[in-house]
């Protein structure tokens, strides 16, 4: 009799526990869902976070970004119903760009230079606010003309062909409304470079290198959320340091070593390409009266021959009679920067054109470095160098001219004497590279090149001239 009452209450426990189980494991799989839901919350949050931390901080965000699909995903997916794509717009659409940047909170500015007069000395606090609208999403839409340039900052030292776009930025101009939009790029943002998806490499910086110019600028437009970008100014580091001599910066590689910075003020890439680009906001700002007028006009032309570029001067002079006519540079909102991918991210802002502050940046840079053991590249001799290829290239231009050719065109293109500090040095160079590559030109009957070579420099040694 025990043993069949045990066999009921066996069935009848089993019984229960057909239900229970299925029952416990619904349950769990909604606590799993759950945890996995704070769980990526917290681990989005603490990416944002890792993005905007300080130098002390030890946290590697390339290594965060990489790891993270979901942010990759984020960072570039297609539909965006926030932000919509900006084309080439309807001169009869009733929204216009000085509607919408009234909605736009201007950036903080801070008067670094008065400032500066009257603070310590000793005072290493780097002035500086914070732009919380640059890397925020936002709904753009533009009537009048629309004119973008792609900015492209190459990764190609002294001699090199490497073609990596260390800088990337957009300018879109809009003349109608006498206003200019920047576009930082972050140089690793996630783009198709025709690499093994395993490889770690599809970033835009591979791009240009990988699949050339214009795959490059569509990916760029696409990024940017354009249609298109009509042109494009390219340039290396030594053209950069010319550059930076020509706006009347004393310190050249200091200048360029806080613009390049990426670890050494925080932030990561992503403040470093609006470091970039609100210098370049700034630059526009300050000098854009140099480039009117007839002085201007030699500015124009030799920035033109500096650069690598589809400029030509009748368009660069359009643009900026136009931008003059409607009132370009009056105010700091007659530029407007963003960083895209759009993060939401605050971004610390600073005076990139004040002395004081370049200085306090670059000890904070190197004072980064040394904690980290960052090493320092090395110093080329740039001048031996230069006329080692020179006097080669020179027994090279009789008998075999485009032996010749080879040696020096690399250098000429990348304007390798501007990284000499010595000014007679590098204009000795210049004036022999110059004499024996158009030499060489002219010994292959090619006077088309050769001619180029020579307006080159002599519209060079004008710009510069006239800039000092």
């Amino acid at each position: 009799m025990k043993k069949n009452n045990l066999k009921k209450d066996d069935k009848s426990n089993n019984k229960k526990w057909k239900f229970i189980i299925p029952i416990l494991l619904i349950f769990l799989f909604i606590g799993y869902l759950s945890l996995s839901s704070i769980y990526s919350k917290k681990q989005n949050d603490g990416i944002a976070l890792a993005l905007t931390n300080e130098l002390n901080t030890n946290l590697d965000q390339d290594s965060l970004l990489l790891s993270d699909t979901n942010f990759i995903k984020a960072a570039t997916i297609e539909n965006d119903s926030i932000e919509e794509d900006i084309k080439v717009s309807d001169p009869n659409d009733t929204l216009g760009v000085m509607d919408i940047a009234s909605n736009i909170s201007a950036e903080a500015t801070t008067d670094a230079d008065s400032k500066s007069s009257s603070s310590n000395s000793k005072n290493t606090k780097i002035e500086s606010s914070v732009d919380n609208q640059a890397g925020k999403r936002s709904k753009r839409v533009y009537d009048g003309k629309r004119i973008n340039i792609s900015i492209i900052g190459l990764d190609n030292r002294i001699g090199t062909n490497s073609n990596h776009a260390d800088a990337n930025h957009i300018l879109s101009i809009l003349p109608d409304n006498g206003i200019i939009e920047i576009t930082s790029i972050p140089r690793d943002t996630p783009a198709d470079a025709r690499m093994p998806d395993t490889s770690g490499q599809n970033k835009l910086t591979i791009v240009r290198a990988n699949r050339g110019r214009k795959a490059y600028m569509r990916e760029a437009a696409r990024i940017a959320r354009l249609d298109k970008i009509d042109y494009y100014v390219e340039f290396g580091f030594s053209q950069a340091m010319g550059i930076l001599e020509l706006l009347g910066f004393k310190d050249r590689k200091a200048t360029l070593q806080v613009l390049r910075s990426r670890k050494g003020l925080g932030g990561d890439d992503y403040q470093r390409s609006y470091n970039q680009g609100q210098f370049i906001k700034q630059i526009l700002l300050k000098h854009f009266s140099k480039v009117t007028g007839t002085i201007g006009d030699i500015l124009i032309h030799g920035a033109l021959t500096f650069v690598e570029t589809n400029l030509d001067f009748a368009t660069v002079k359009d643009i900026v009679n136009q931008l003059e006519k409607n009132g370009f540079a009056d105010n700091s909102s007659d530029v407007i920067l963003k960083v895209r991918p759009a993060l939401g991210m605050k971004f610390n802002q600073y005076d990139l054109t004040n002395k004081e502050t370049l200085n306090k940046l670059k000890a904070k840079i190197e004072g980064y470095n040394k904690w980290s053991g960052e090493s320092k590249s090395k110093n080329r001799n740039v001048s031996n160098i230069l006329w080692t290829a020179i006097k080669s290239a020179e027994k090279d231009t009789l008998k075999n001219p485009k032996s010749s050719i080879n040696k020096l065109r690399k250098y000429f293109d990348q304007k390798a004497w501007m990284q000499i500090d010595d000014i007679d040095d590098r204009n000795s160079i210049r004036e022999h590279l110059g004499r024996v590559l158009s030499t060489a030109y002219f010994k292959r009957n090619d006077g088309t090149n050769a001619r180029k070579v020579i307006d080159a420099i002599q519209k060079e040694k004008e710009m510069f001239d006239i800039s000092n």
